[in-house]
């Protein structure tokens, strides 16, 4: 009996869930996948060494065997993480194809939003004319929207960020006008906040000179 608890009690400690990752307001990002994969593939290596079966008796003294295998569904797990940081790999390249890298880590509201003012639904941004045209810009954003799910990076205030964001661009040779509206009204004042410190940090990035 003591060796039998013994072993569940063992087996209880080495299922422990790992510690899930903080991950992003639109979830966890691809490299967060890939280390809970890993660490789920380690815990199935763990526990292919624990017997997975153990017995109970009934009211009439009948011993019943029942069987767990931790290590299979450790596996499932591992292979689901790195099946969802494939798919934003995937998202990734196919909108931002072969960038370089310095491009596409800066939003482009940082580098060409001149002013904005906030709506009940999201904001209203106005950026230079170097953000090119509408349809030019909305696929920047959407690269770097693509950018920021493949690992943290220190985007914790990026506007985009957010869940359930609709952007709509609009403009001619004078510049653009950028709307973002945002599915989920309580994010509202969150998004307003964010937009306004990217229009802070665009604003010192205009103003310092380069080297």
């Amino acid at each position: 009996m003591c060796a039998r608890l013994a072993v569940l009690l063992v087996a209880a400690c080495a299922s422990a869930p790992p510690p899930a990752p903080r991950g992003g307001p639109r979830g966890l990002r691809a490299s967060e996948h890939l280390e809970l994969a890993r660490q789920h593939d380690g815990m199935a290596r763990q526990q292919t060494a624990i017997p997975p079966s153990f017995d109970s008796r009934d009211e009439k003294g009948v011993v019943w065997m029942r069987a767990w295998d931790p290590s299979a569904e450790h596996e499932r797990s591992a292979q689901a993480h790195r099946s969802e940081a494939a798919a934003l790999q995937a998202e990734y390249d196919e909108a931002c194809a072969s960038r370089a890298l310095d491009e596409v880590s800066i939003s482009p509201l940082q580098r060409y939003a001149l002013g904005g003012w906030p709506t009940s639904t999201g904001i209203i941004m106005y950026l230079s004319a170097d953000a090119g045209a509408p349809d030019k810009l909305l696929a920047d954003l959407r690269c770097h929207r693509a950018w920021m799910m493949l690992a943290p990076a220190g985007m914790e205030e990026c506007p985009l960020d957010l869940p359930g964001i609709i952007l709509d661009a609009r403009g001619d040779r004078e510049g653009v006008t950028l709307s973002i509206v945002i599915k989920n009204t309580k994010l509202v004042d969150e998004l307003h906040r964010r937009a306004a410190h990217d229009l802070e940090v665009g604003a010192q990035l205009r103003h310092t000179p380069e080297p």
